[in-house]
């Protein structure tokens, strides 16, 4: 570039000066066009305050074992209140304890507990609205929730004591995919102020679940401090932990208790026989039928409909029998 500016390079400068604006793209001559443009990078703004510390596969292993959970405690709640209750995860979350802390309600229903061998402590925190739902439901009301917020008396403690010592039974079974783990109660508290169980920038994992009942519906929350999960987060991701859908000894026994008072109509076939309209208009008190089977041959036993035992009719006393001979691998045609 030459010492003496050209028209063109005259006009640049004062148009840029007129309009506020002096970079040395200004100065440039008019005809001349960038060579090359680099592309534009998108950023994201991070805050140290808050940092991620759970990778998003680990957040959606978290997720999908507390669904599991949740469905779970949704079968013992309804075992324990007689009545139907539905739990469904609402969300999996991370965030800081002193985040937490201001979330929950004072006072509270707040139990610390431990998840031996774990270090360090947790929270299984029941939103008061539920919790005097609950009350009312067990002690015979139609579990309506108290207008004024109060702590628990000893008498609710040991009842609500119950449902959460339920809860976190439920909590090692889904935690087995896992590991071994033995949830036991530390301390009860109300205000969420006095519970330290983290220093208030530590990340902790928040687990919020939606209990359903007839009258009322509401939250229960748990929070694991990022310390406490810290041996085990690496176990969460995807690539090295995945769910087989196989039922745990205790998920077992459950279903067995469940499905062993269901009823099923039990039915068991004589034989069979074809009338034409006329001969069934016929029919007389004293009349014989033959049937298609012989005296002495099994019958057929069908449960809920479907063929599926064979046996031979009998009494016991005055009352009429069947006795068990063989289970059919497979039904048999014509006796439906």
């Amino acid at each position: 570039m030459s010492d003496i500016l050209s028209q063109e390079e005259i006009d640049a400068l004062l148009g840029a000066v007129q309009a506020g604006n002096l970079s040395g793209a200004s100065l440039e001559e008019p005809h001349k066009e960038e060579e090359s443009q680099e592309p534009e990078i998108p950023l994201s703004l991070y805050d140290f305050r808050r940092p991620d510390r759970v990778s998003k596969d680990q957040m959606r292993a978290l997720q999908n074992l507390h669904e599991g959970y949740a469905r779970q405690f949704s079968t013992s709640l309804t075992n324990f209140l007689r009545t139907f209750v539905e739990t469904q995860l609402i969300g999996v979350d991370q965030l800081t304890y002193s985040e937490f802390v201001m979330s929950v309600s004072n006072p509270s229903c707040i139990y610390i507990f431990r998840m031996e061998p774990l270090d360090g402590l947790a929270i299984f925190e029941i939103n008061p609205g539920l919790v005097f739902n609950i009350i009312d439901r067990l002690f015979g009301g139609l579990g309506r929730p108290l207008e004024i917020n109060r702590e628990l008396t000893m008498i609710e403690q040991n009842v609500i004591n119950k449902i959460v010592l339920r809860g976190l039974d439920d909590l090692r079974t889904v935690w087995e995919q896992i590991g071994a783990f033995t949830p036991k109660i530390d301390s009860y508290e109300t205000n969420p102020q006095f519970v330290q169980i983290a220093p208030p920038g530590e990340t902790v994992i928040l687990v919020t679940i939606e209990v359903r009942m007839p009258n009322a519906s509401n939250l229960l929350s748990i929070c694991f401090p990022y310390m406490m999960l810290e041996s085990v987060i690496n176990s969460l991701a995807v690539g090295n932990w995945t769910s087989t859908g196989q039922a745990t000894p205790e998920t077992r026994e459950i279903m067995e208790q469940e499905l062993g008072d269901v009823g099923l109509k039990f039915s068991t076939v004589i034989g069979n026989t074809k009338l034409t309209i006329r001969d069934l208009l016929q029919l007389q008190r004293g009349d014989v039928i033959c049937l298609d089977k012989p005296q002495n041959s099994d019958l057929i036993v069908q449960i809920g409909g479907r063929t599926k035992l064979a046996g031979k009719a009998g009494l016991i006393g005055r009352k009429k029998a069947v006795k068990i001979t063989s289970v059919l691998e497979q039904e048999v045609p014509g006796c439906e």
